[in-house]
């Protein structure tokens, strides 16, 4: 399923807890390769996947998914709105179900993962394979309104900051990261209402994030042994030749072929939005209506050009591995390794299934 609204916190803490593990929730967990491509084959789902399904709902049809989803998003709200009366504002909860339309593959004009989505959409990064996931329609020519907006302009300028402070959090205080080091670790206690309700919806009612760190490392040690096994490391170099043989010099793993246009785009969005790579947020001043508009369609002219560069990479990395048989028999070893950490891990992974279970997730 296909979101418009920013990815959920769910997803958020399923990437986090994994790390190298794409598809979570639905996908294969295959290591060091994506197993969203196009050009990758749907394989059977490994032991720990089957876990990630049972947490994050990934078996569930679209329906079910989305209500889980919006009444999540429904308790972050209300304790948003009662932590905000504490200090001493009016929040009105806000219905961002309202604000969200729902694709999936099915809506797809091809099959994804086939031939004809790669010749068509390459890996879907400068296209835009499922066009119907924008926000939903306004009622009655409408357009979507915060039910807080009032409220906060009538305030002076000094409320208006106190406001958002007690909302996100003391944003002045947040250090800028510095070139070549980690970004500092998220701190929801230090966001606000948002990171209250957050924390209490995500990871308290959910997977605590506290008690699950040690469960996280040896996930990603697994996953990176995955990565380090010889059975992967000849097939990425099979994959390599092929691909060079193709007219693709330097490629050393499946998944750089795709990496290799998310950073094209990203040197976009900083050419024309003037987007900061490492935070997603703009800089310099507030663009106007007019001149976003004219952004966007330079933009989208510019992601364009890119586009048959993109198809003609896709169609040779699904040929490459198609005629190795990559997918397969990445997954046989991704599945190995898996089943040896369920059975390791099978008391704390029947834990969290129960604690997501209790907290509607």
């Amino acid at each position: 399923m296909r979101i418009s609204r920013p990815a959920s916190k769910a997803a958020i803490g399923c990437a986090a807890l994994a790390l190298a593990l794409t598809g979570c929730g639905g996908g294969n967990g295959a290591a060091d390769g994506d197993a969203t491509s196009p050009s990758a084959k749907e394989q059977p789902l490994g032991p720990l996947d089957v876990y990630y399904q049972e947490i994050y709902g990934g078996g569930e049809d679209e329906e079910a998914m989305q209500a889980k989803s919006d009444a999540q998003q429904v308790k972050v709200e209300e304790i948003v709105a009662a932590c905000m009366r504490e200090q001493g504002f009016e929040y009105t909860p806000v219905d961002y179900s309202s604000m969200t339309s729902y694709s999936s593959d099915a809506d797809l004009d091809v099959e994804f993962g086939s031939k004809e989505f790669a010749e068509k959409y390459g890996y879907g990064i400068t296209t835009n394979p499922w066009g119907n996931s924008e926000p939903a329609p306004e009622e009655d020519g409408e357009q979507f309104v915060d039910p807080n907006q009032a409220y906060q302009e009538a305030m002076s300028p000094t409320e208006q900051q106190a406001f958002q402070t007690a909302l996100y959090g003391d944003m002045s205080e947040m250090e800028a990261p510095v070139e070549g080091e980690e970004p500092a670790p998220y701190d929801w206690t230090t966001a606000g209402c948002q990171g209250r309700a957050q924390h209490e919806v995500y990871e308290v009612g959910g997977l605590g994030a506290e008690e699950m760190s040690a469960l996280d490392e040896q996930m990603t040690a697994m996953y990176e042994s995955i990565t380090a096994d010889p059975r992967i490391a000849e097939l990425n170099a099979e994959w390599a030749s092929c691909m060079a043989d193709a007219g693709y010099d330097g490629l050393v793993t499946v998944a750089g072929a795709q990496e290799q246009f998310y950073e094209k785009v990203n040197a976009l969005q900083e050419e024309f939005y003037g987007m900061d790579p490492e935070t997603g947020e703009m800089t310099g001043e507030p663009p106007t209506a007019e001149q976003m508009e004219a952004t966007e369609k330079d933009m989208q002219a510019a992601m364009s050009a890119l586009t048959p560069e993109e198809i003609k990479m896709a169609v040779a990395d699904f040929d490459c591995r198609e005629g190795i048989d990559f997918d397969a028999i990445q997954q046989k070893v991704n599945v190995e390794y898996q089943q040896d950490f369920v059975d390791e891990h099978k008391a704390e992974l029947d834990a969290w299934v129960a604690k997501a279970a209790e907290a509607g997730q």
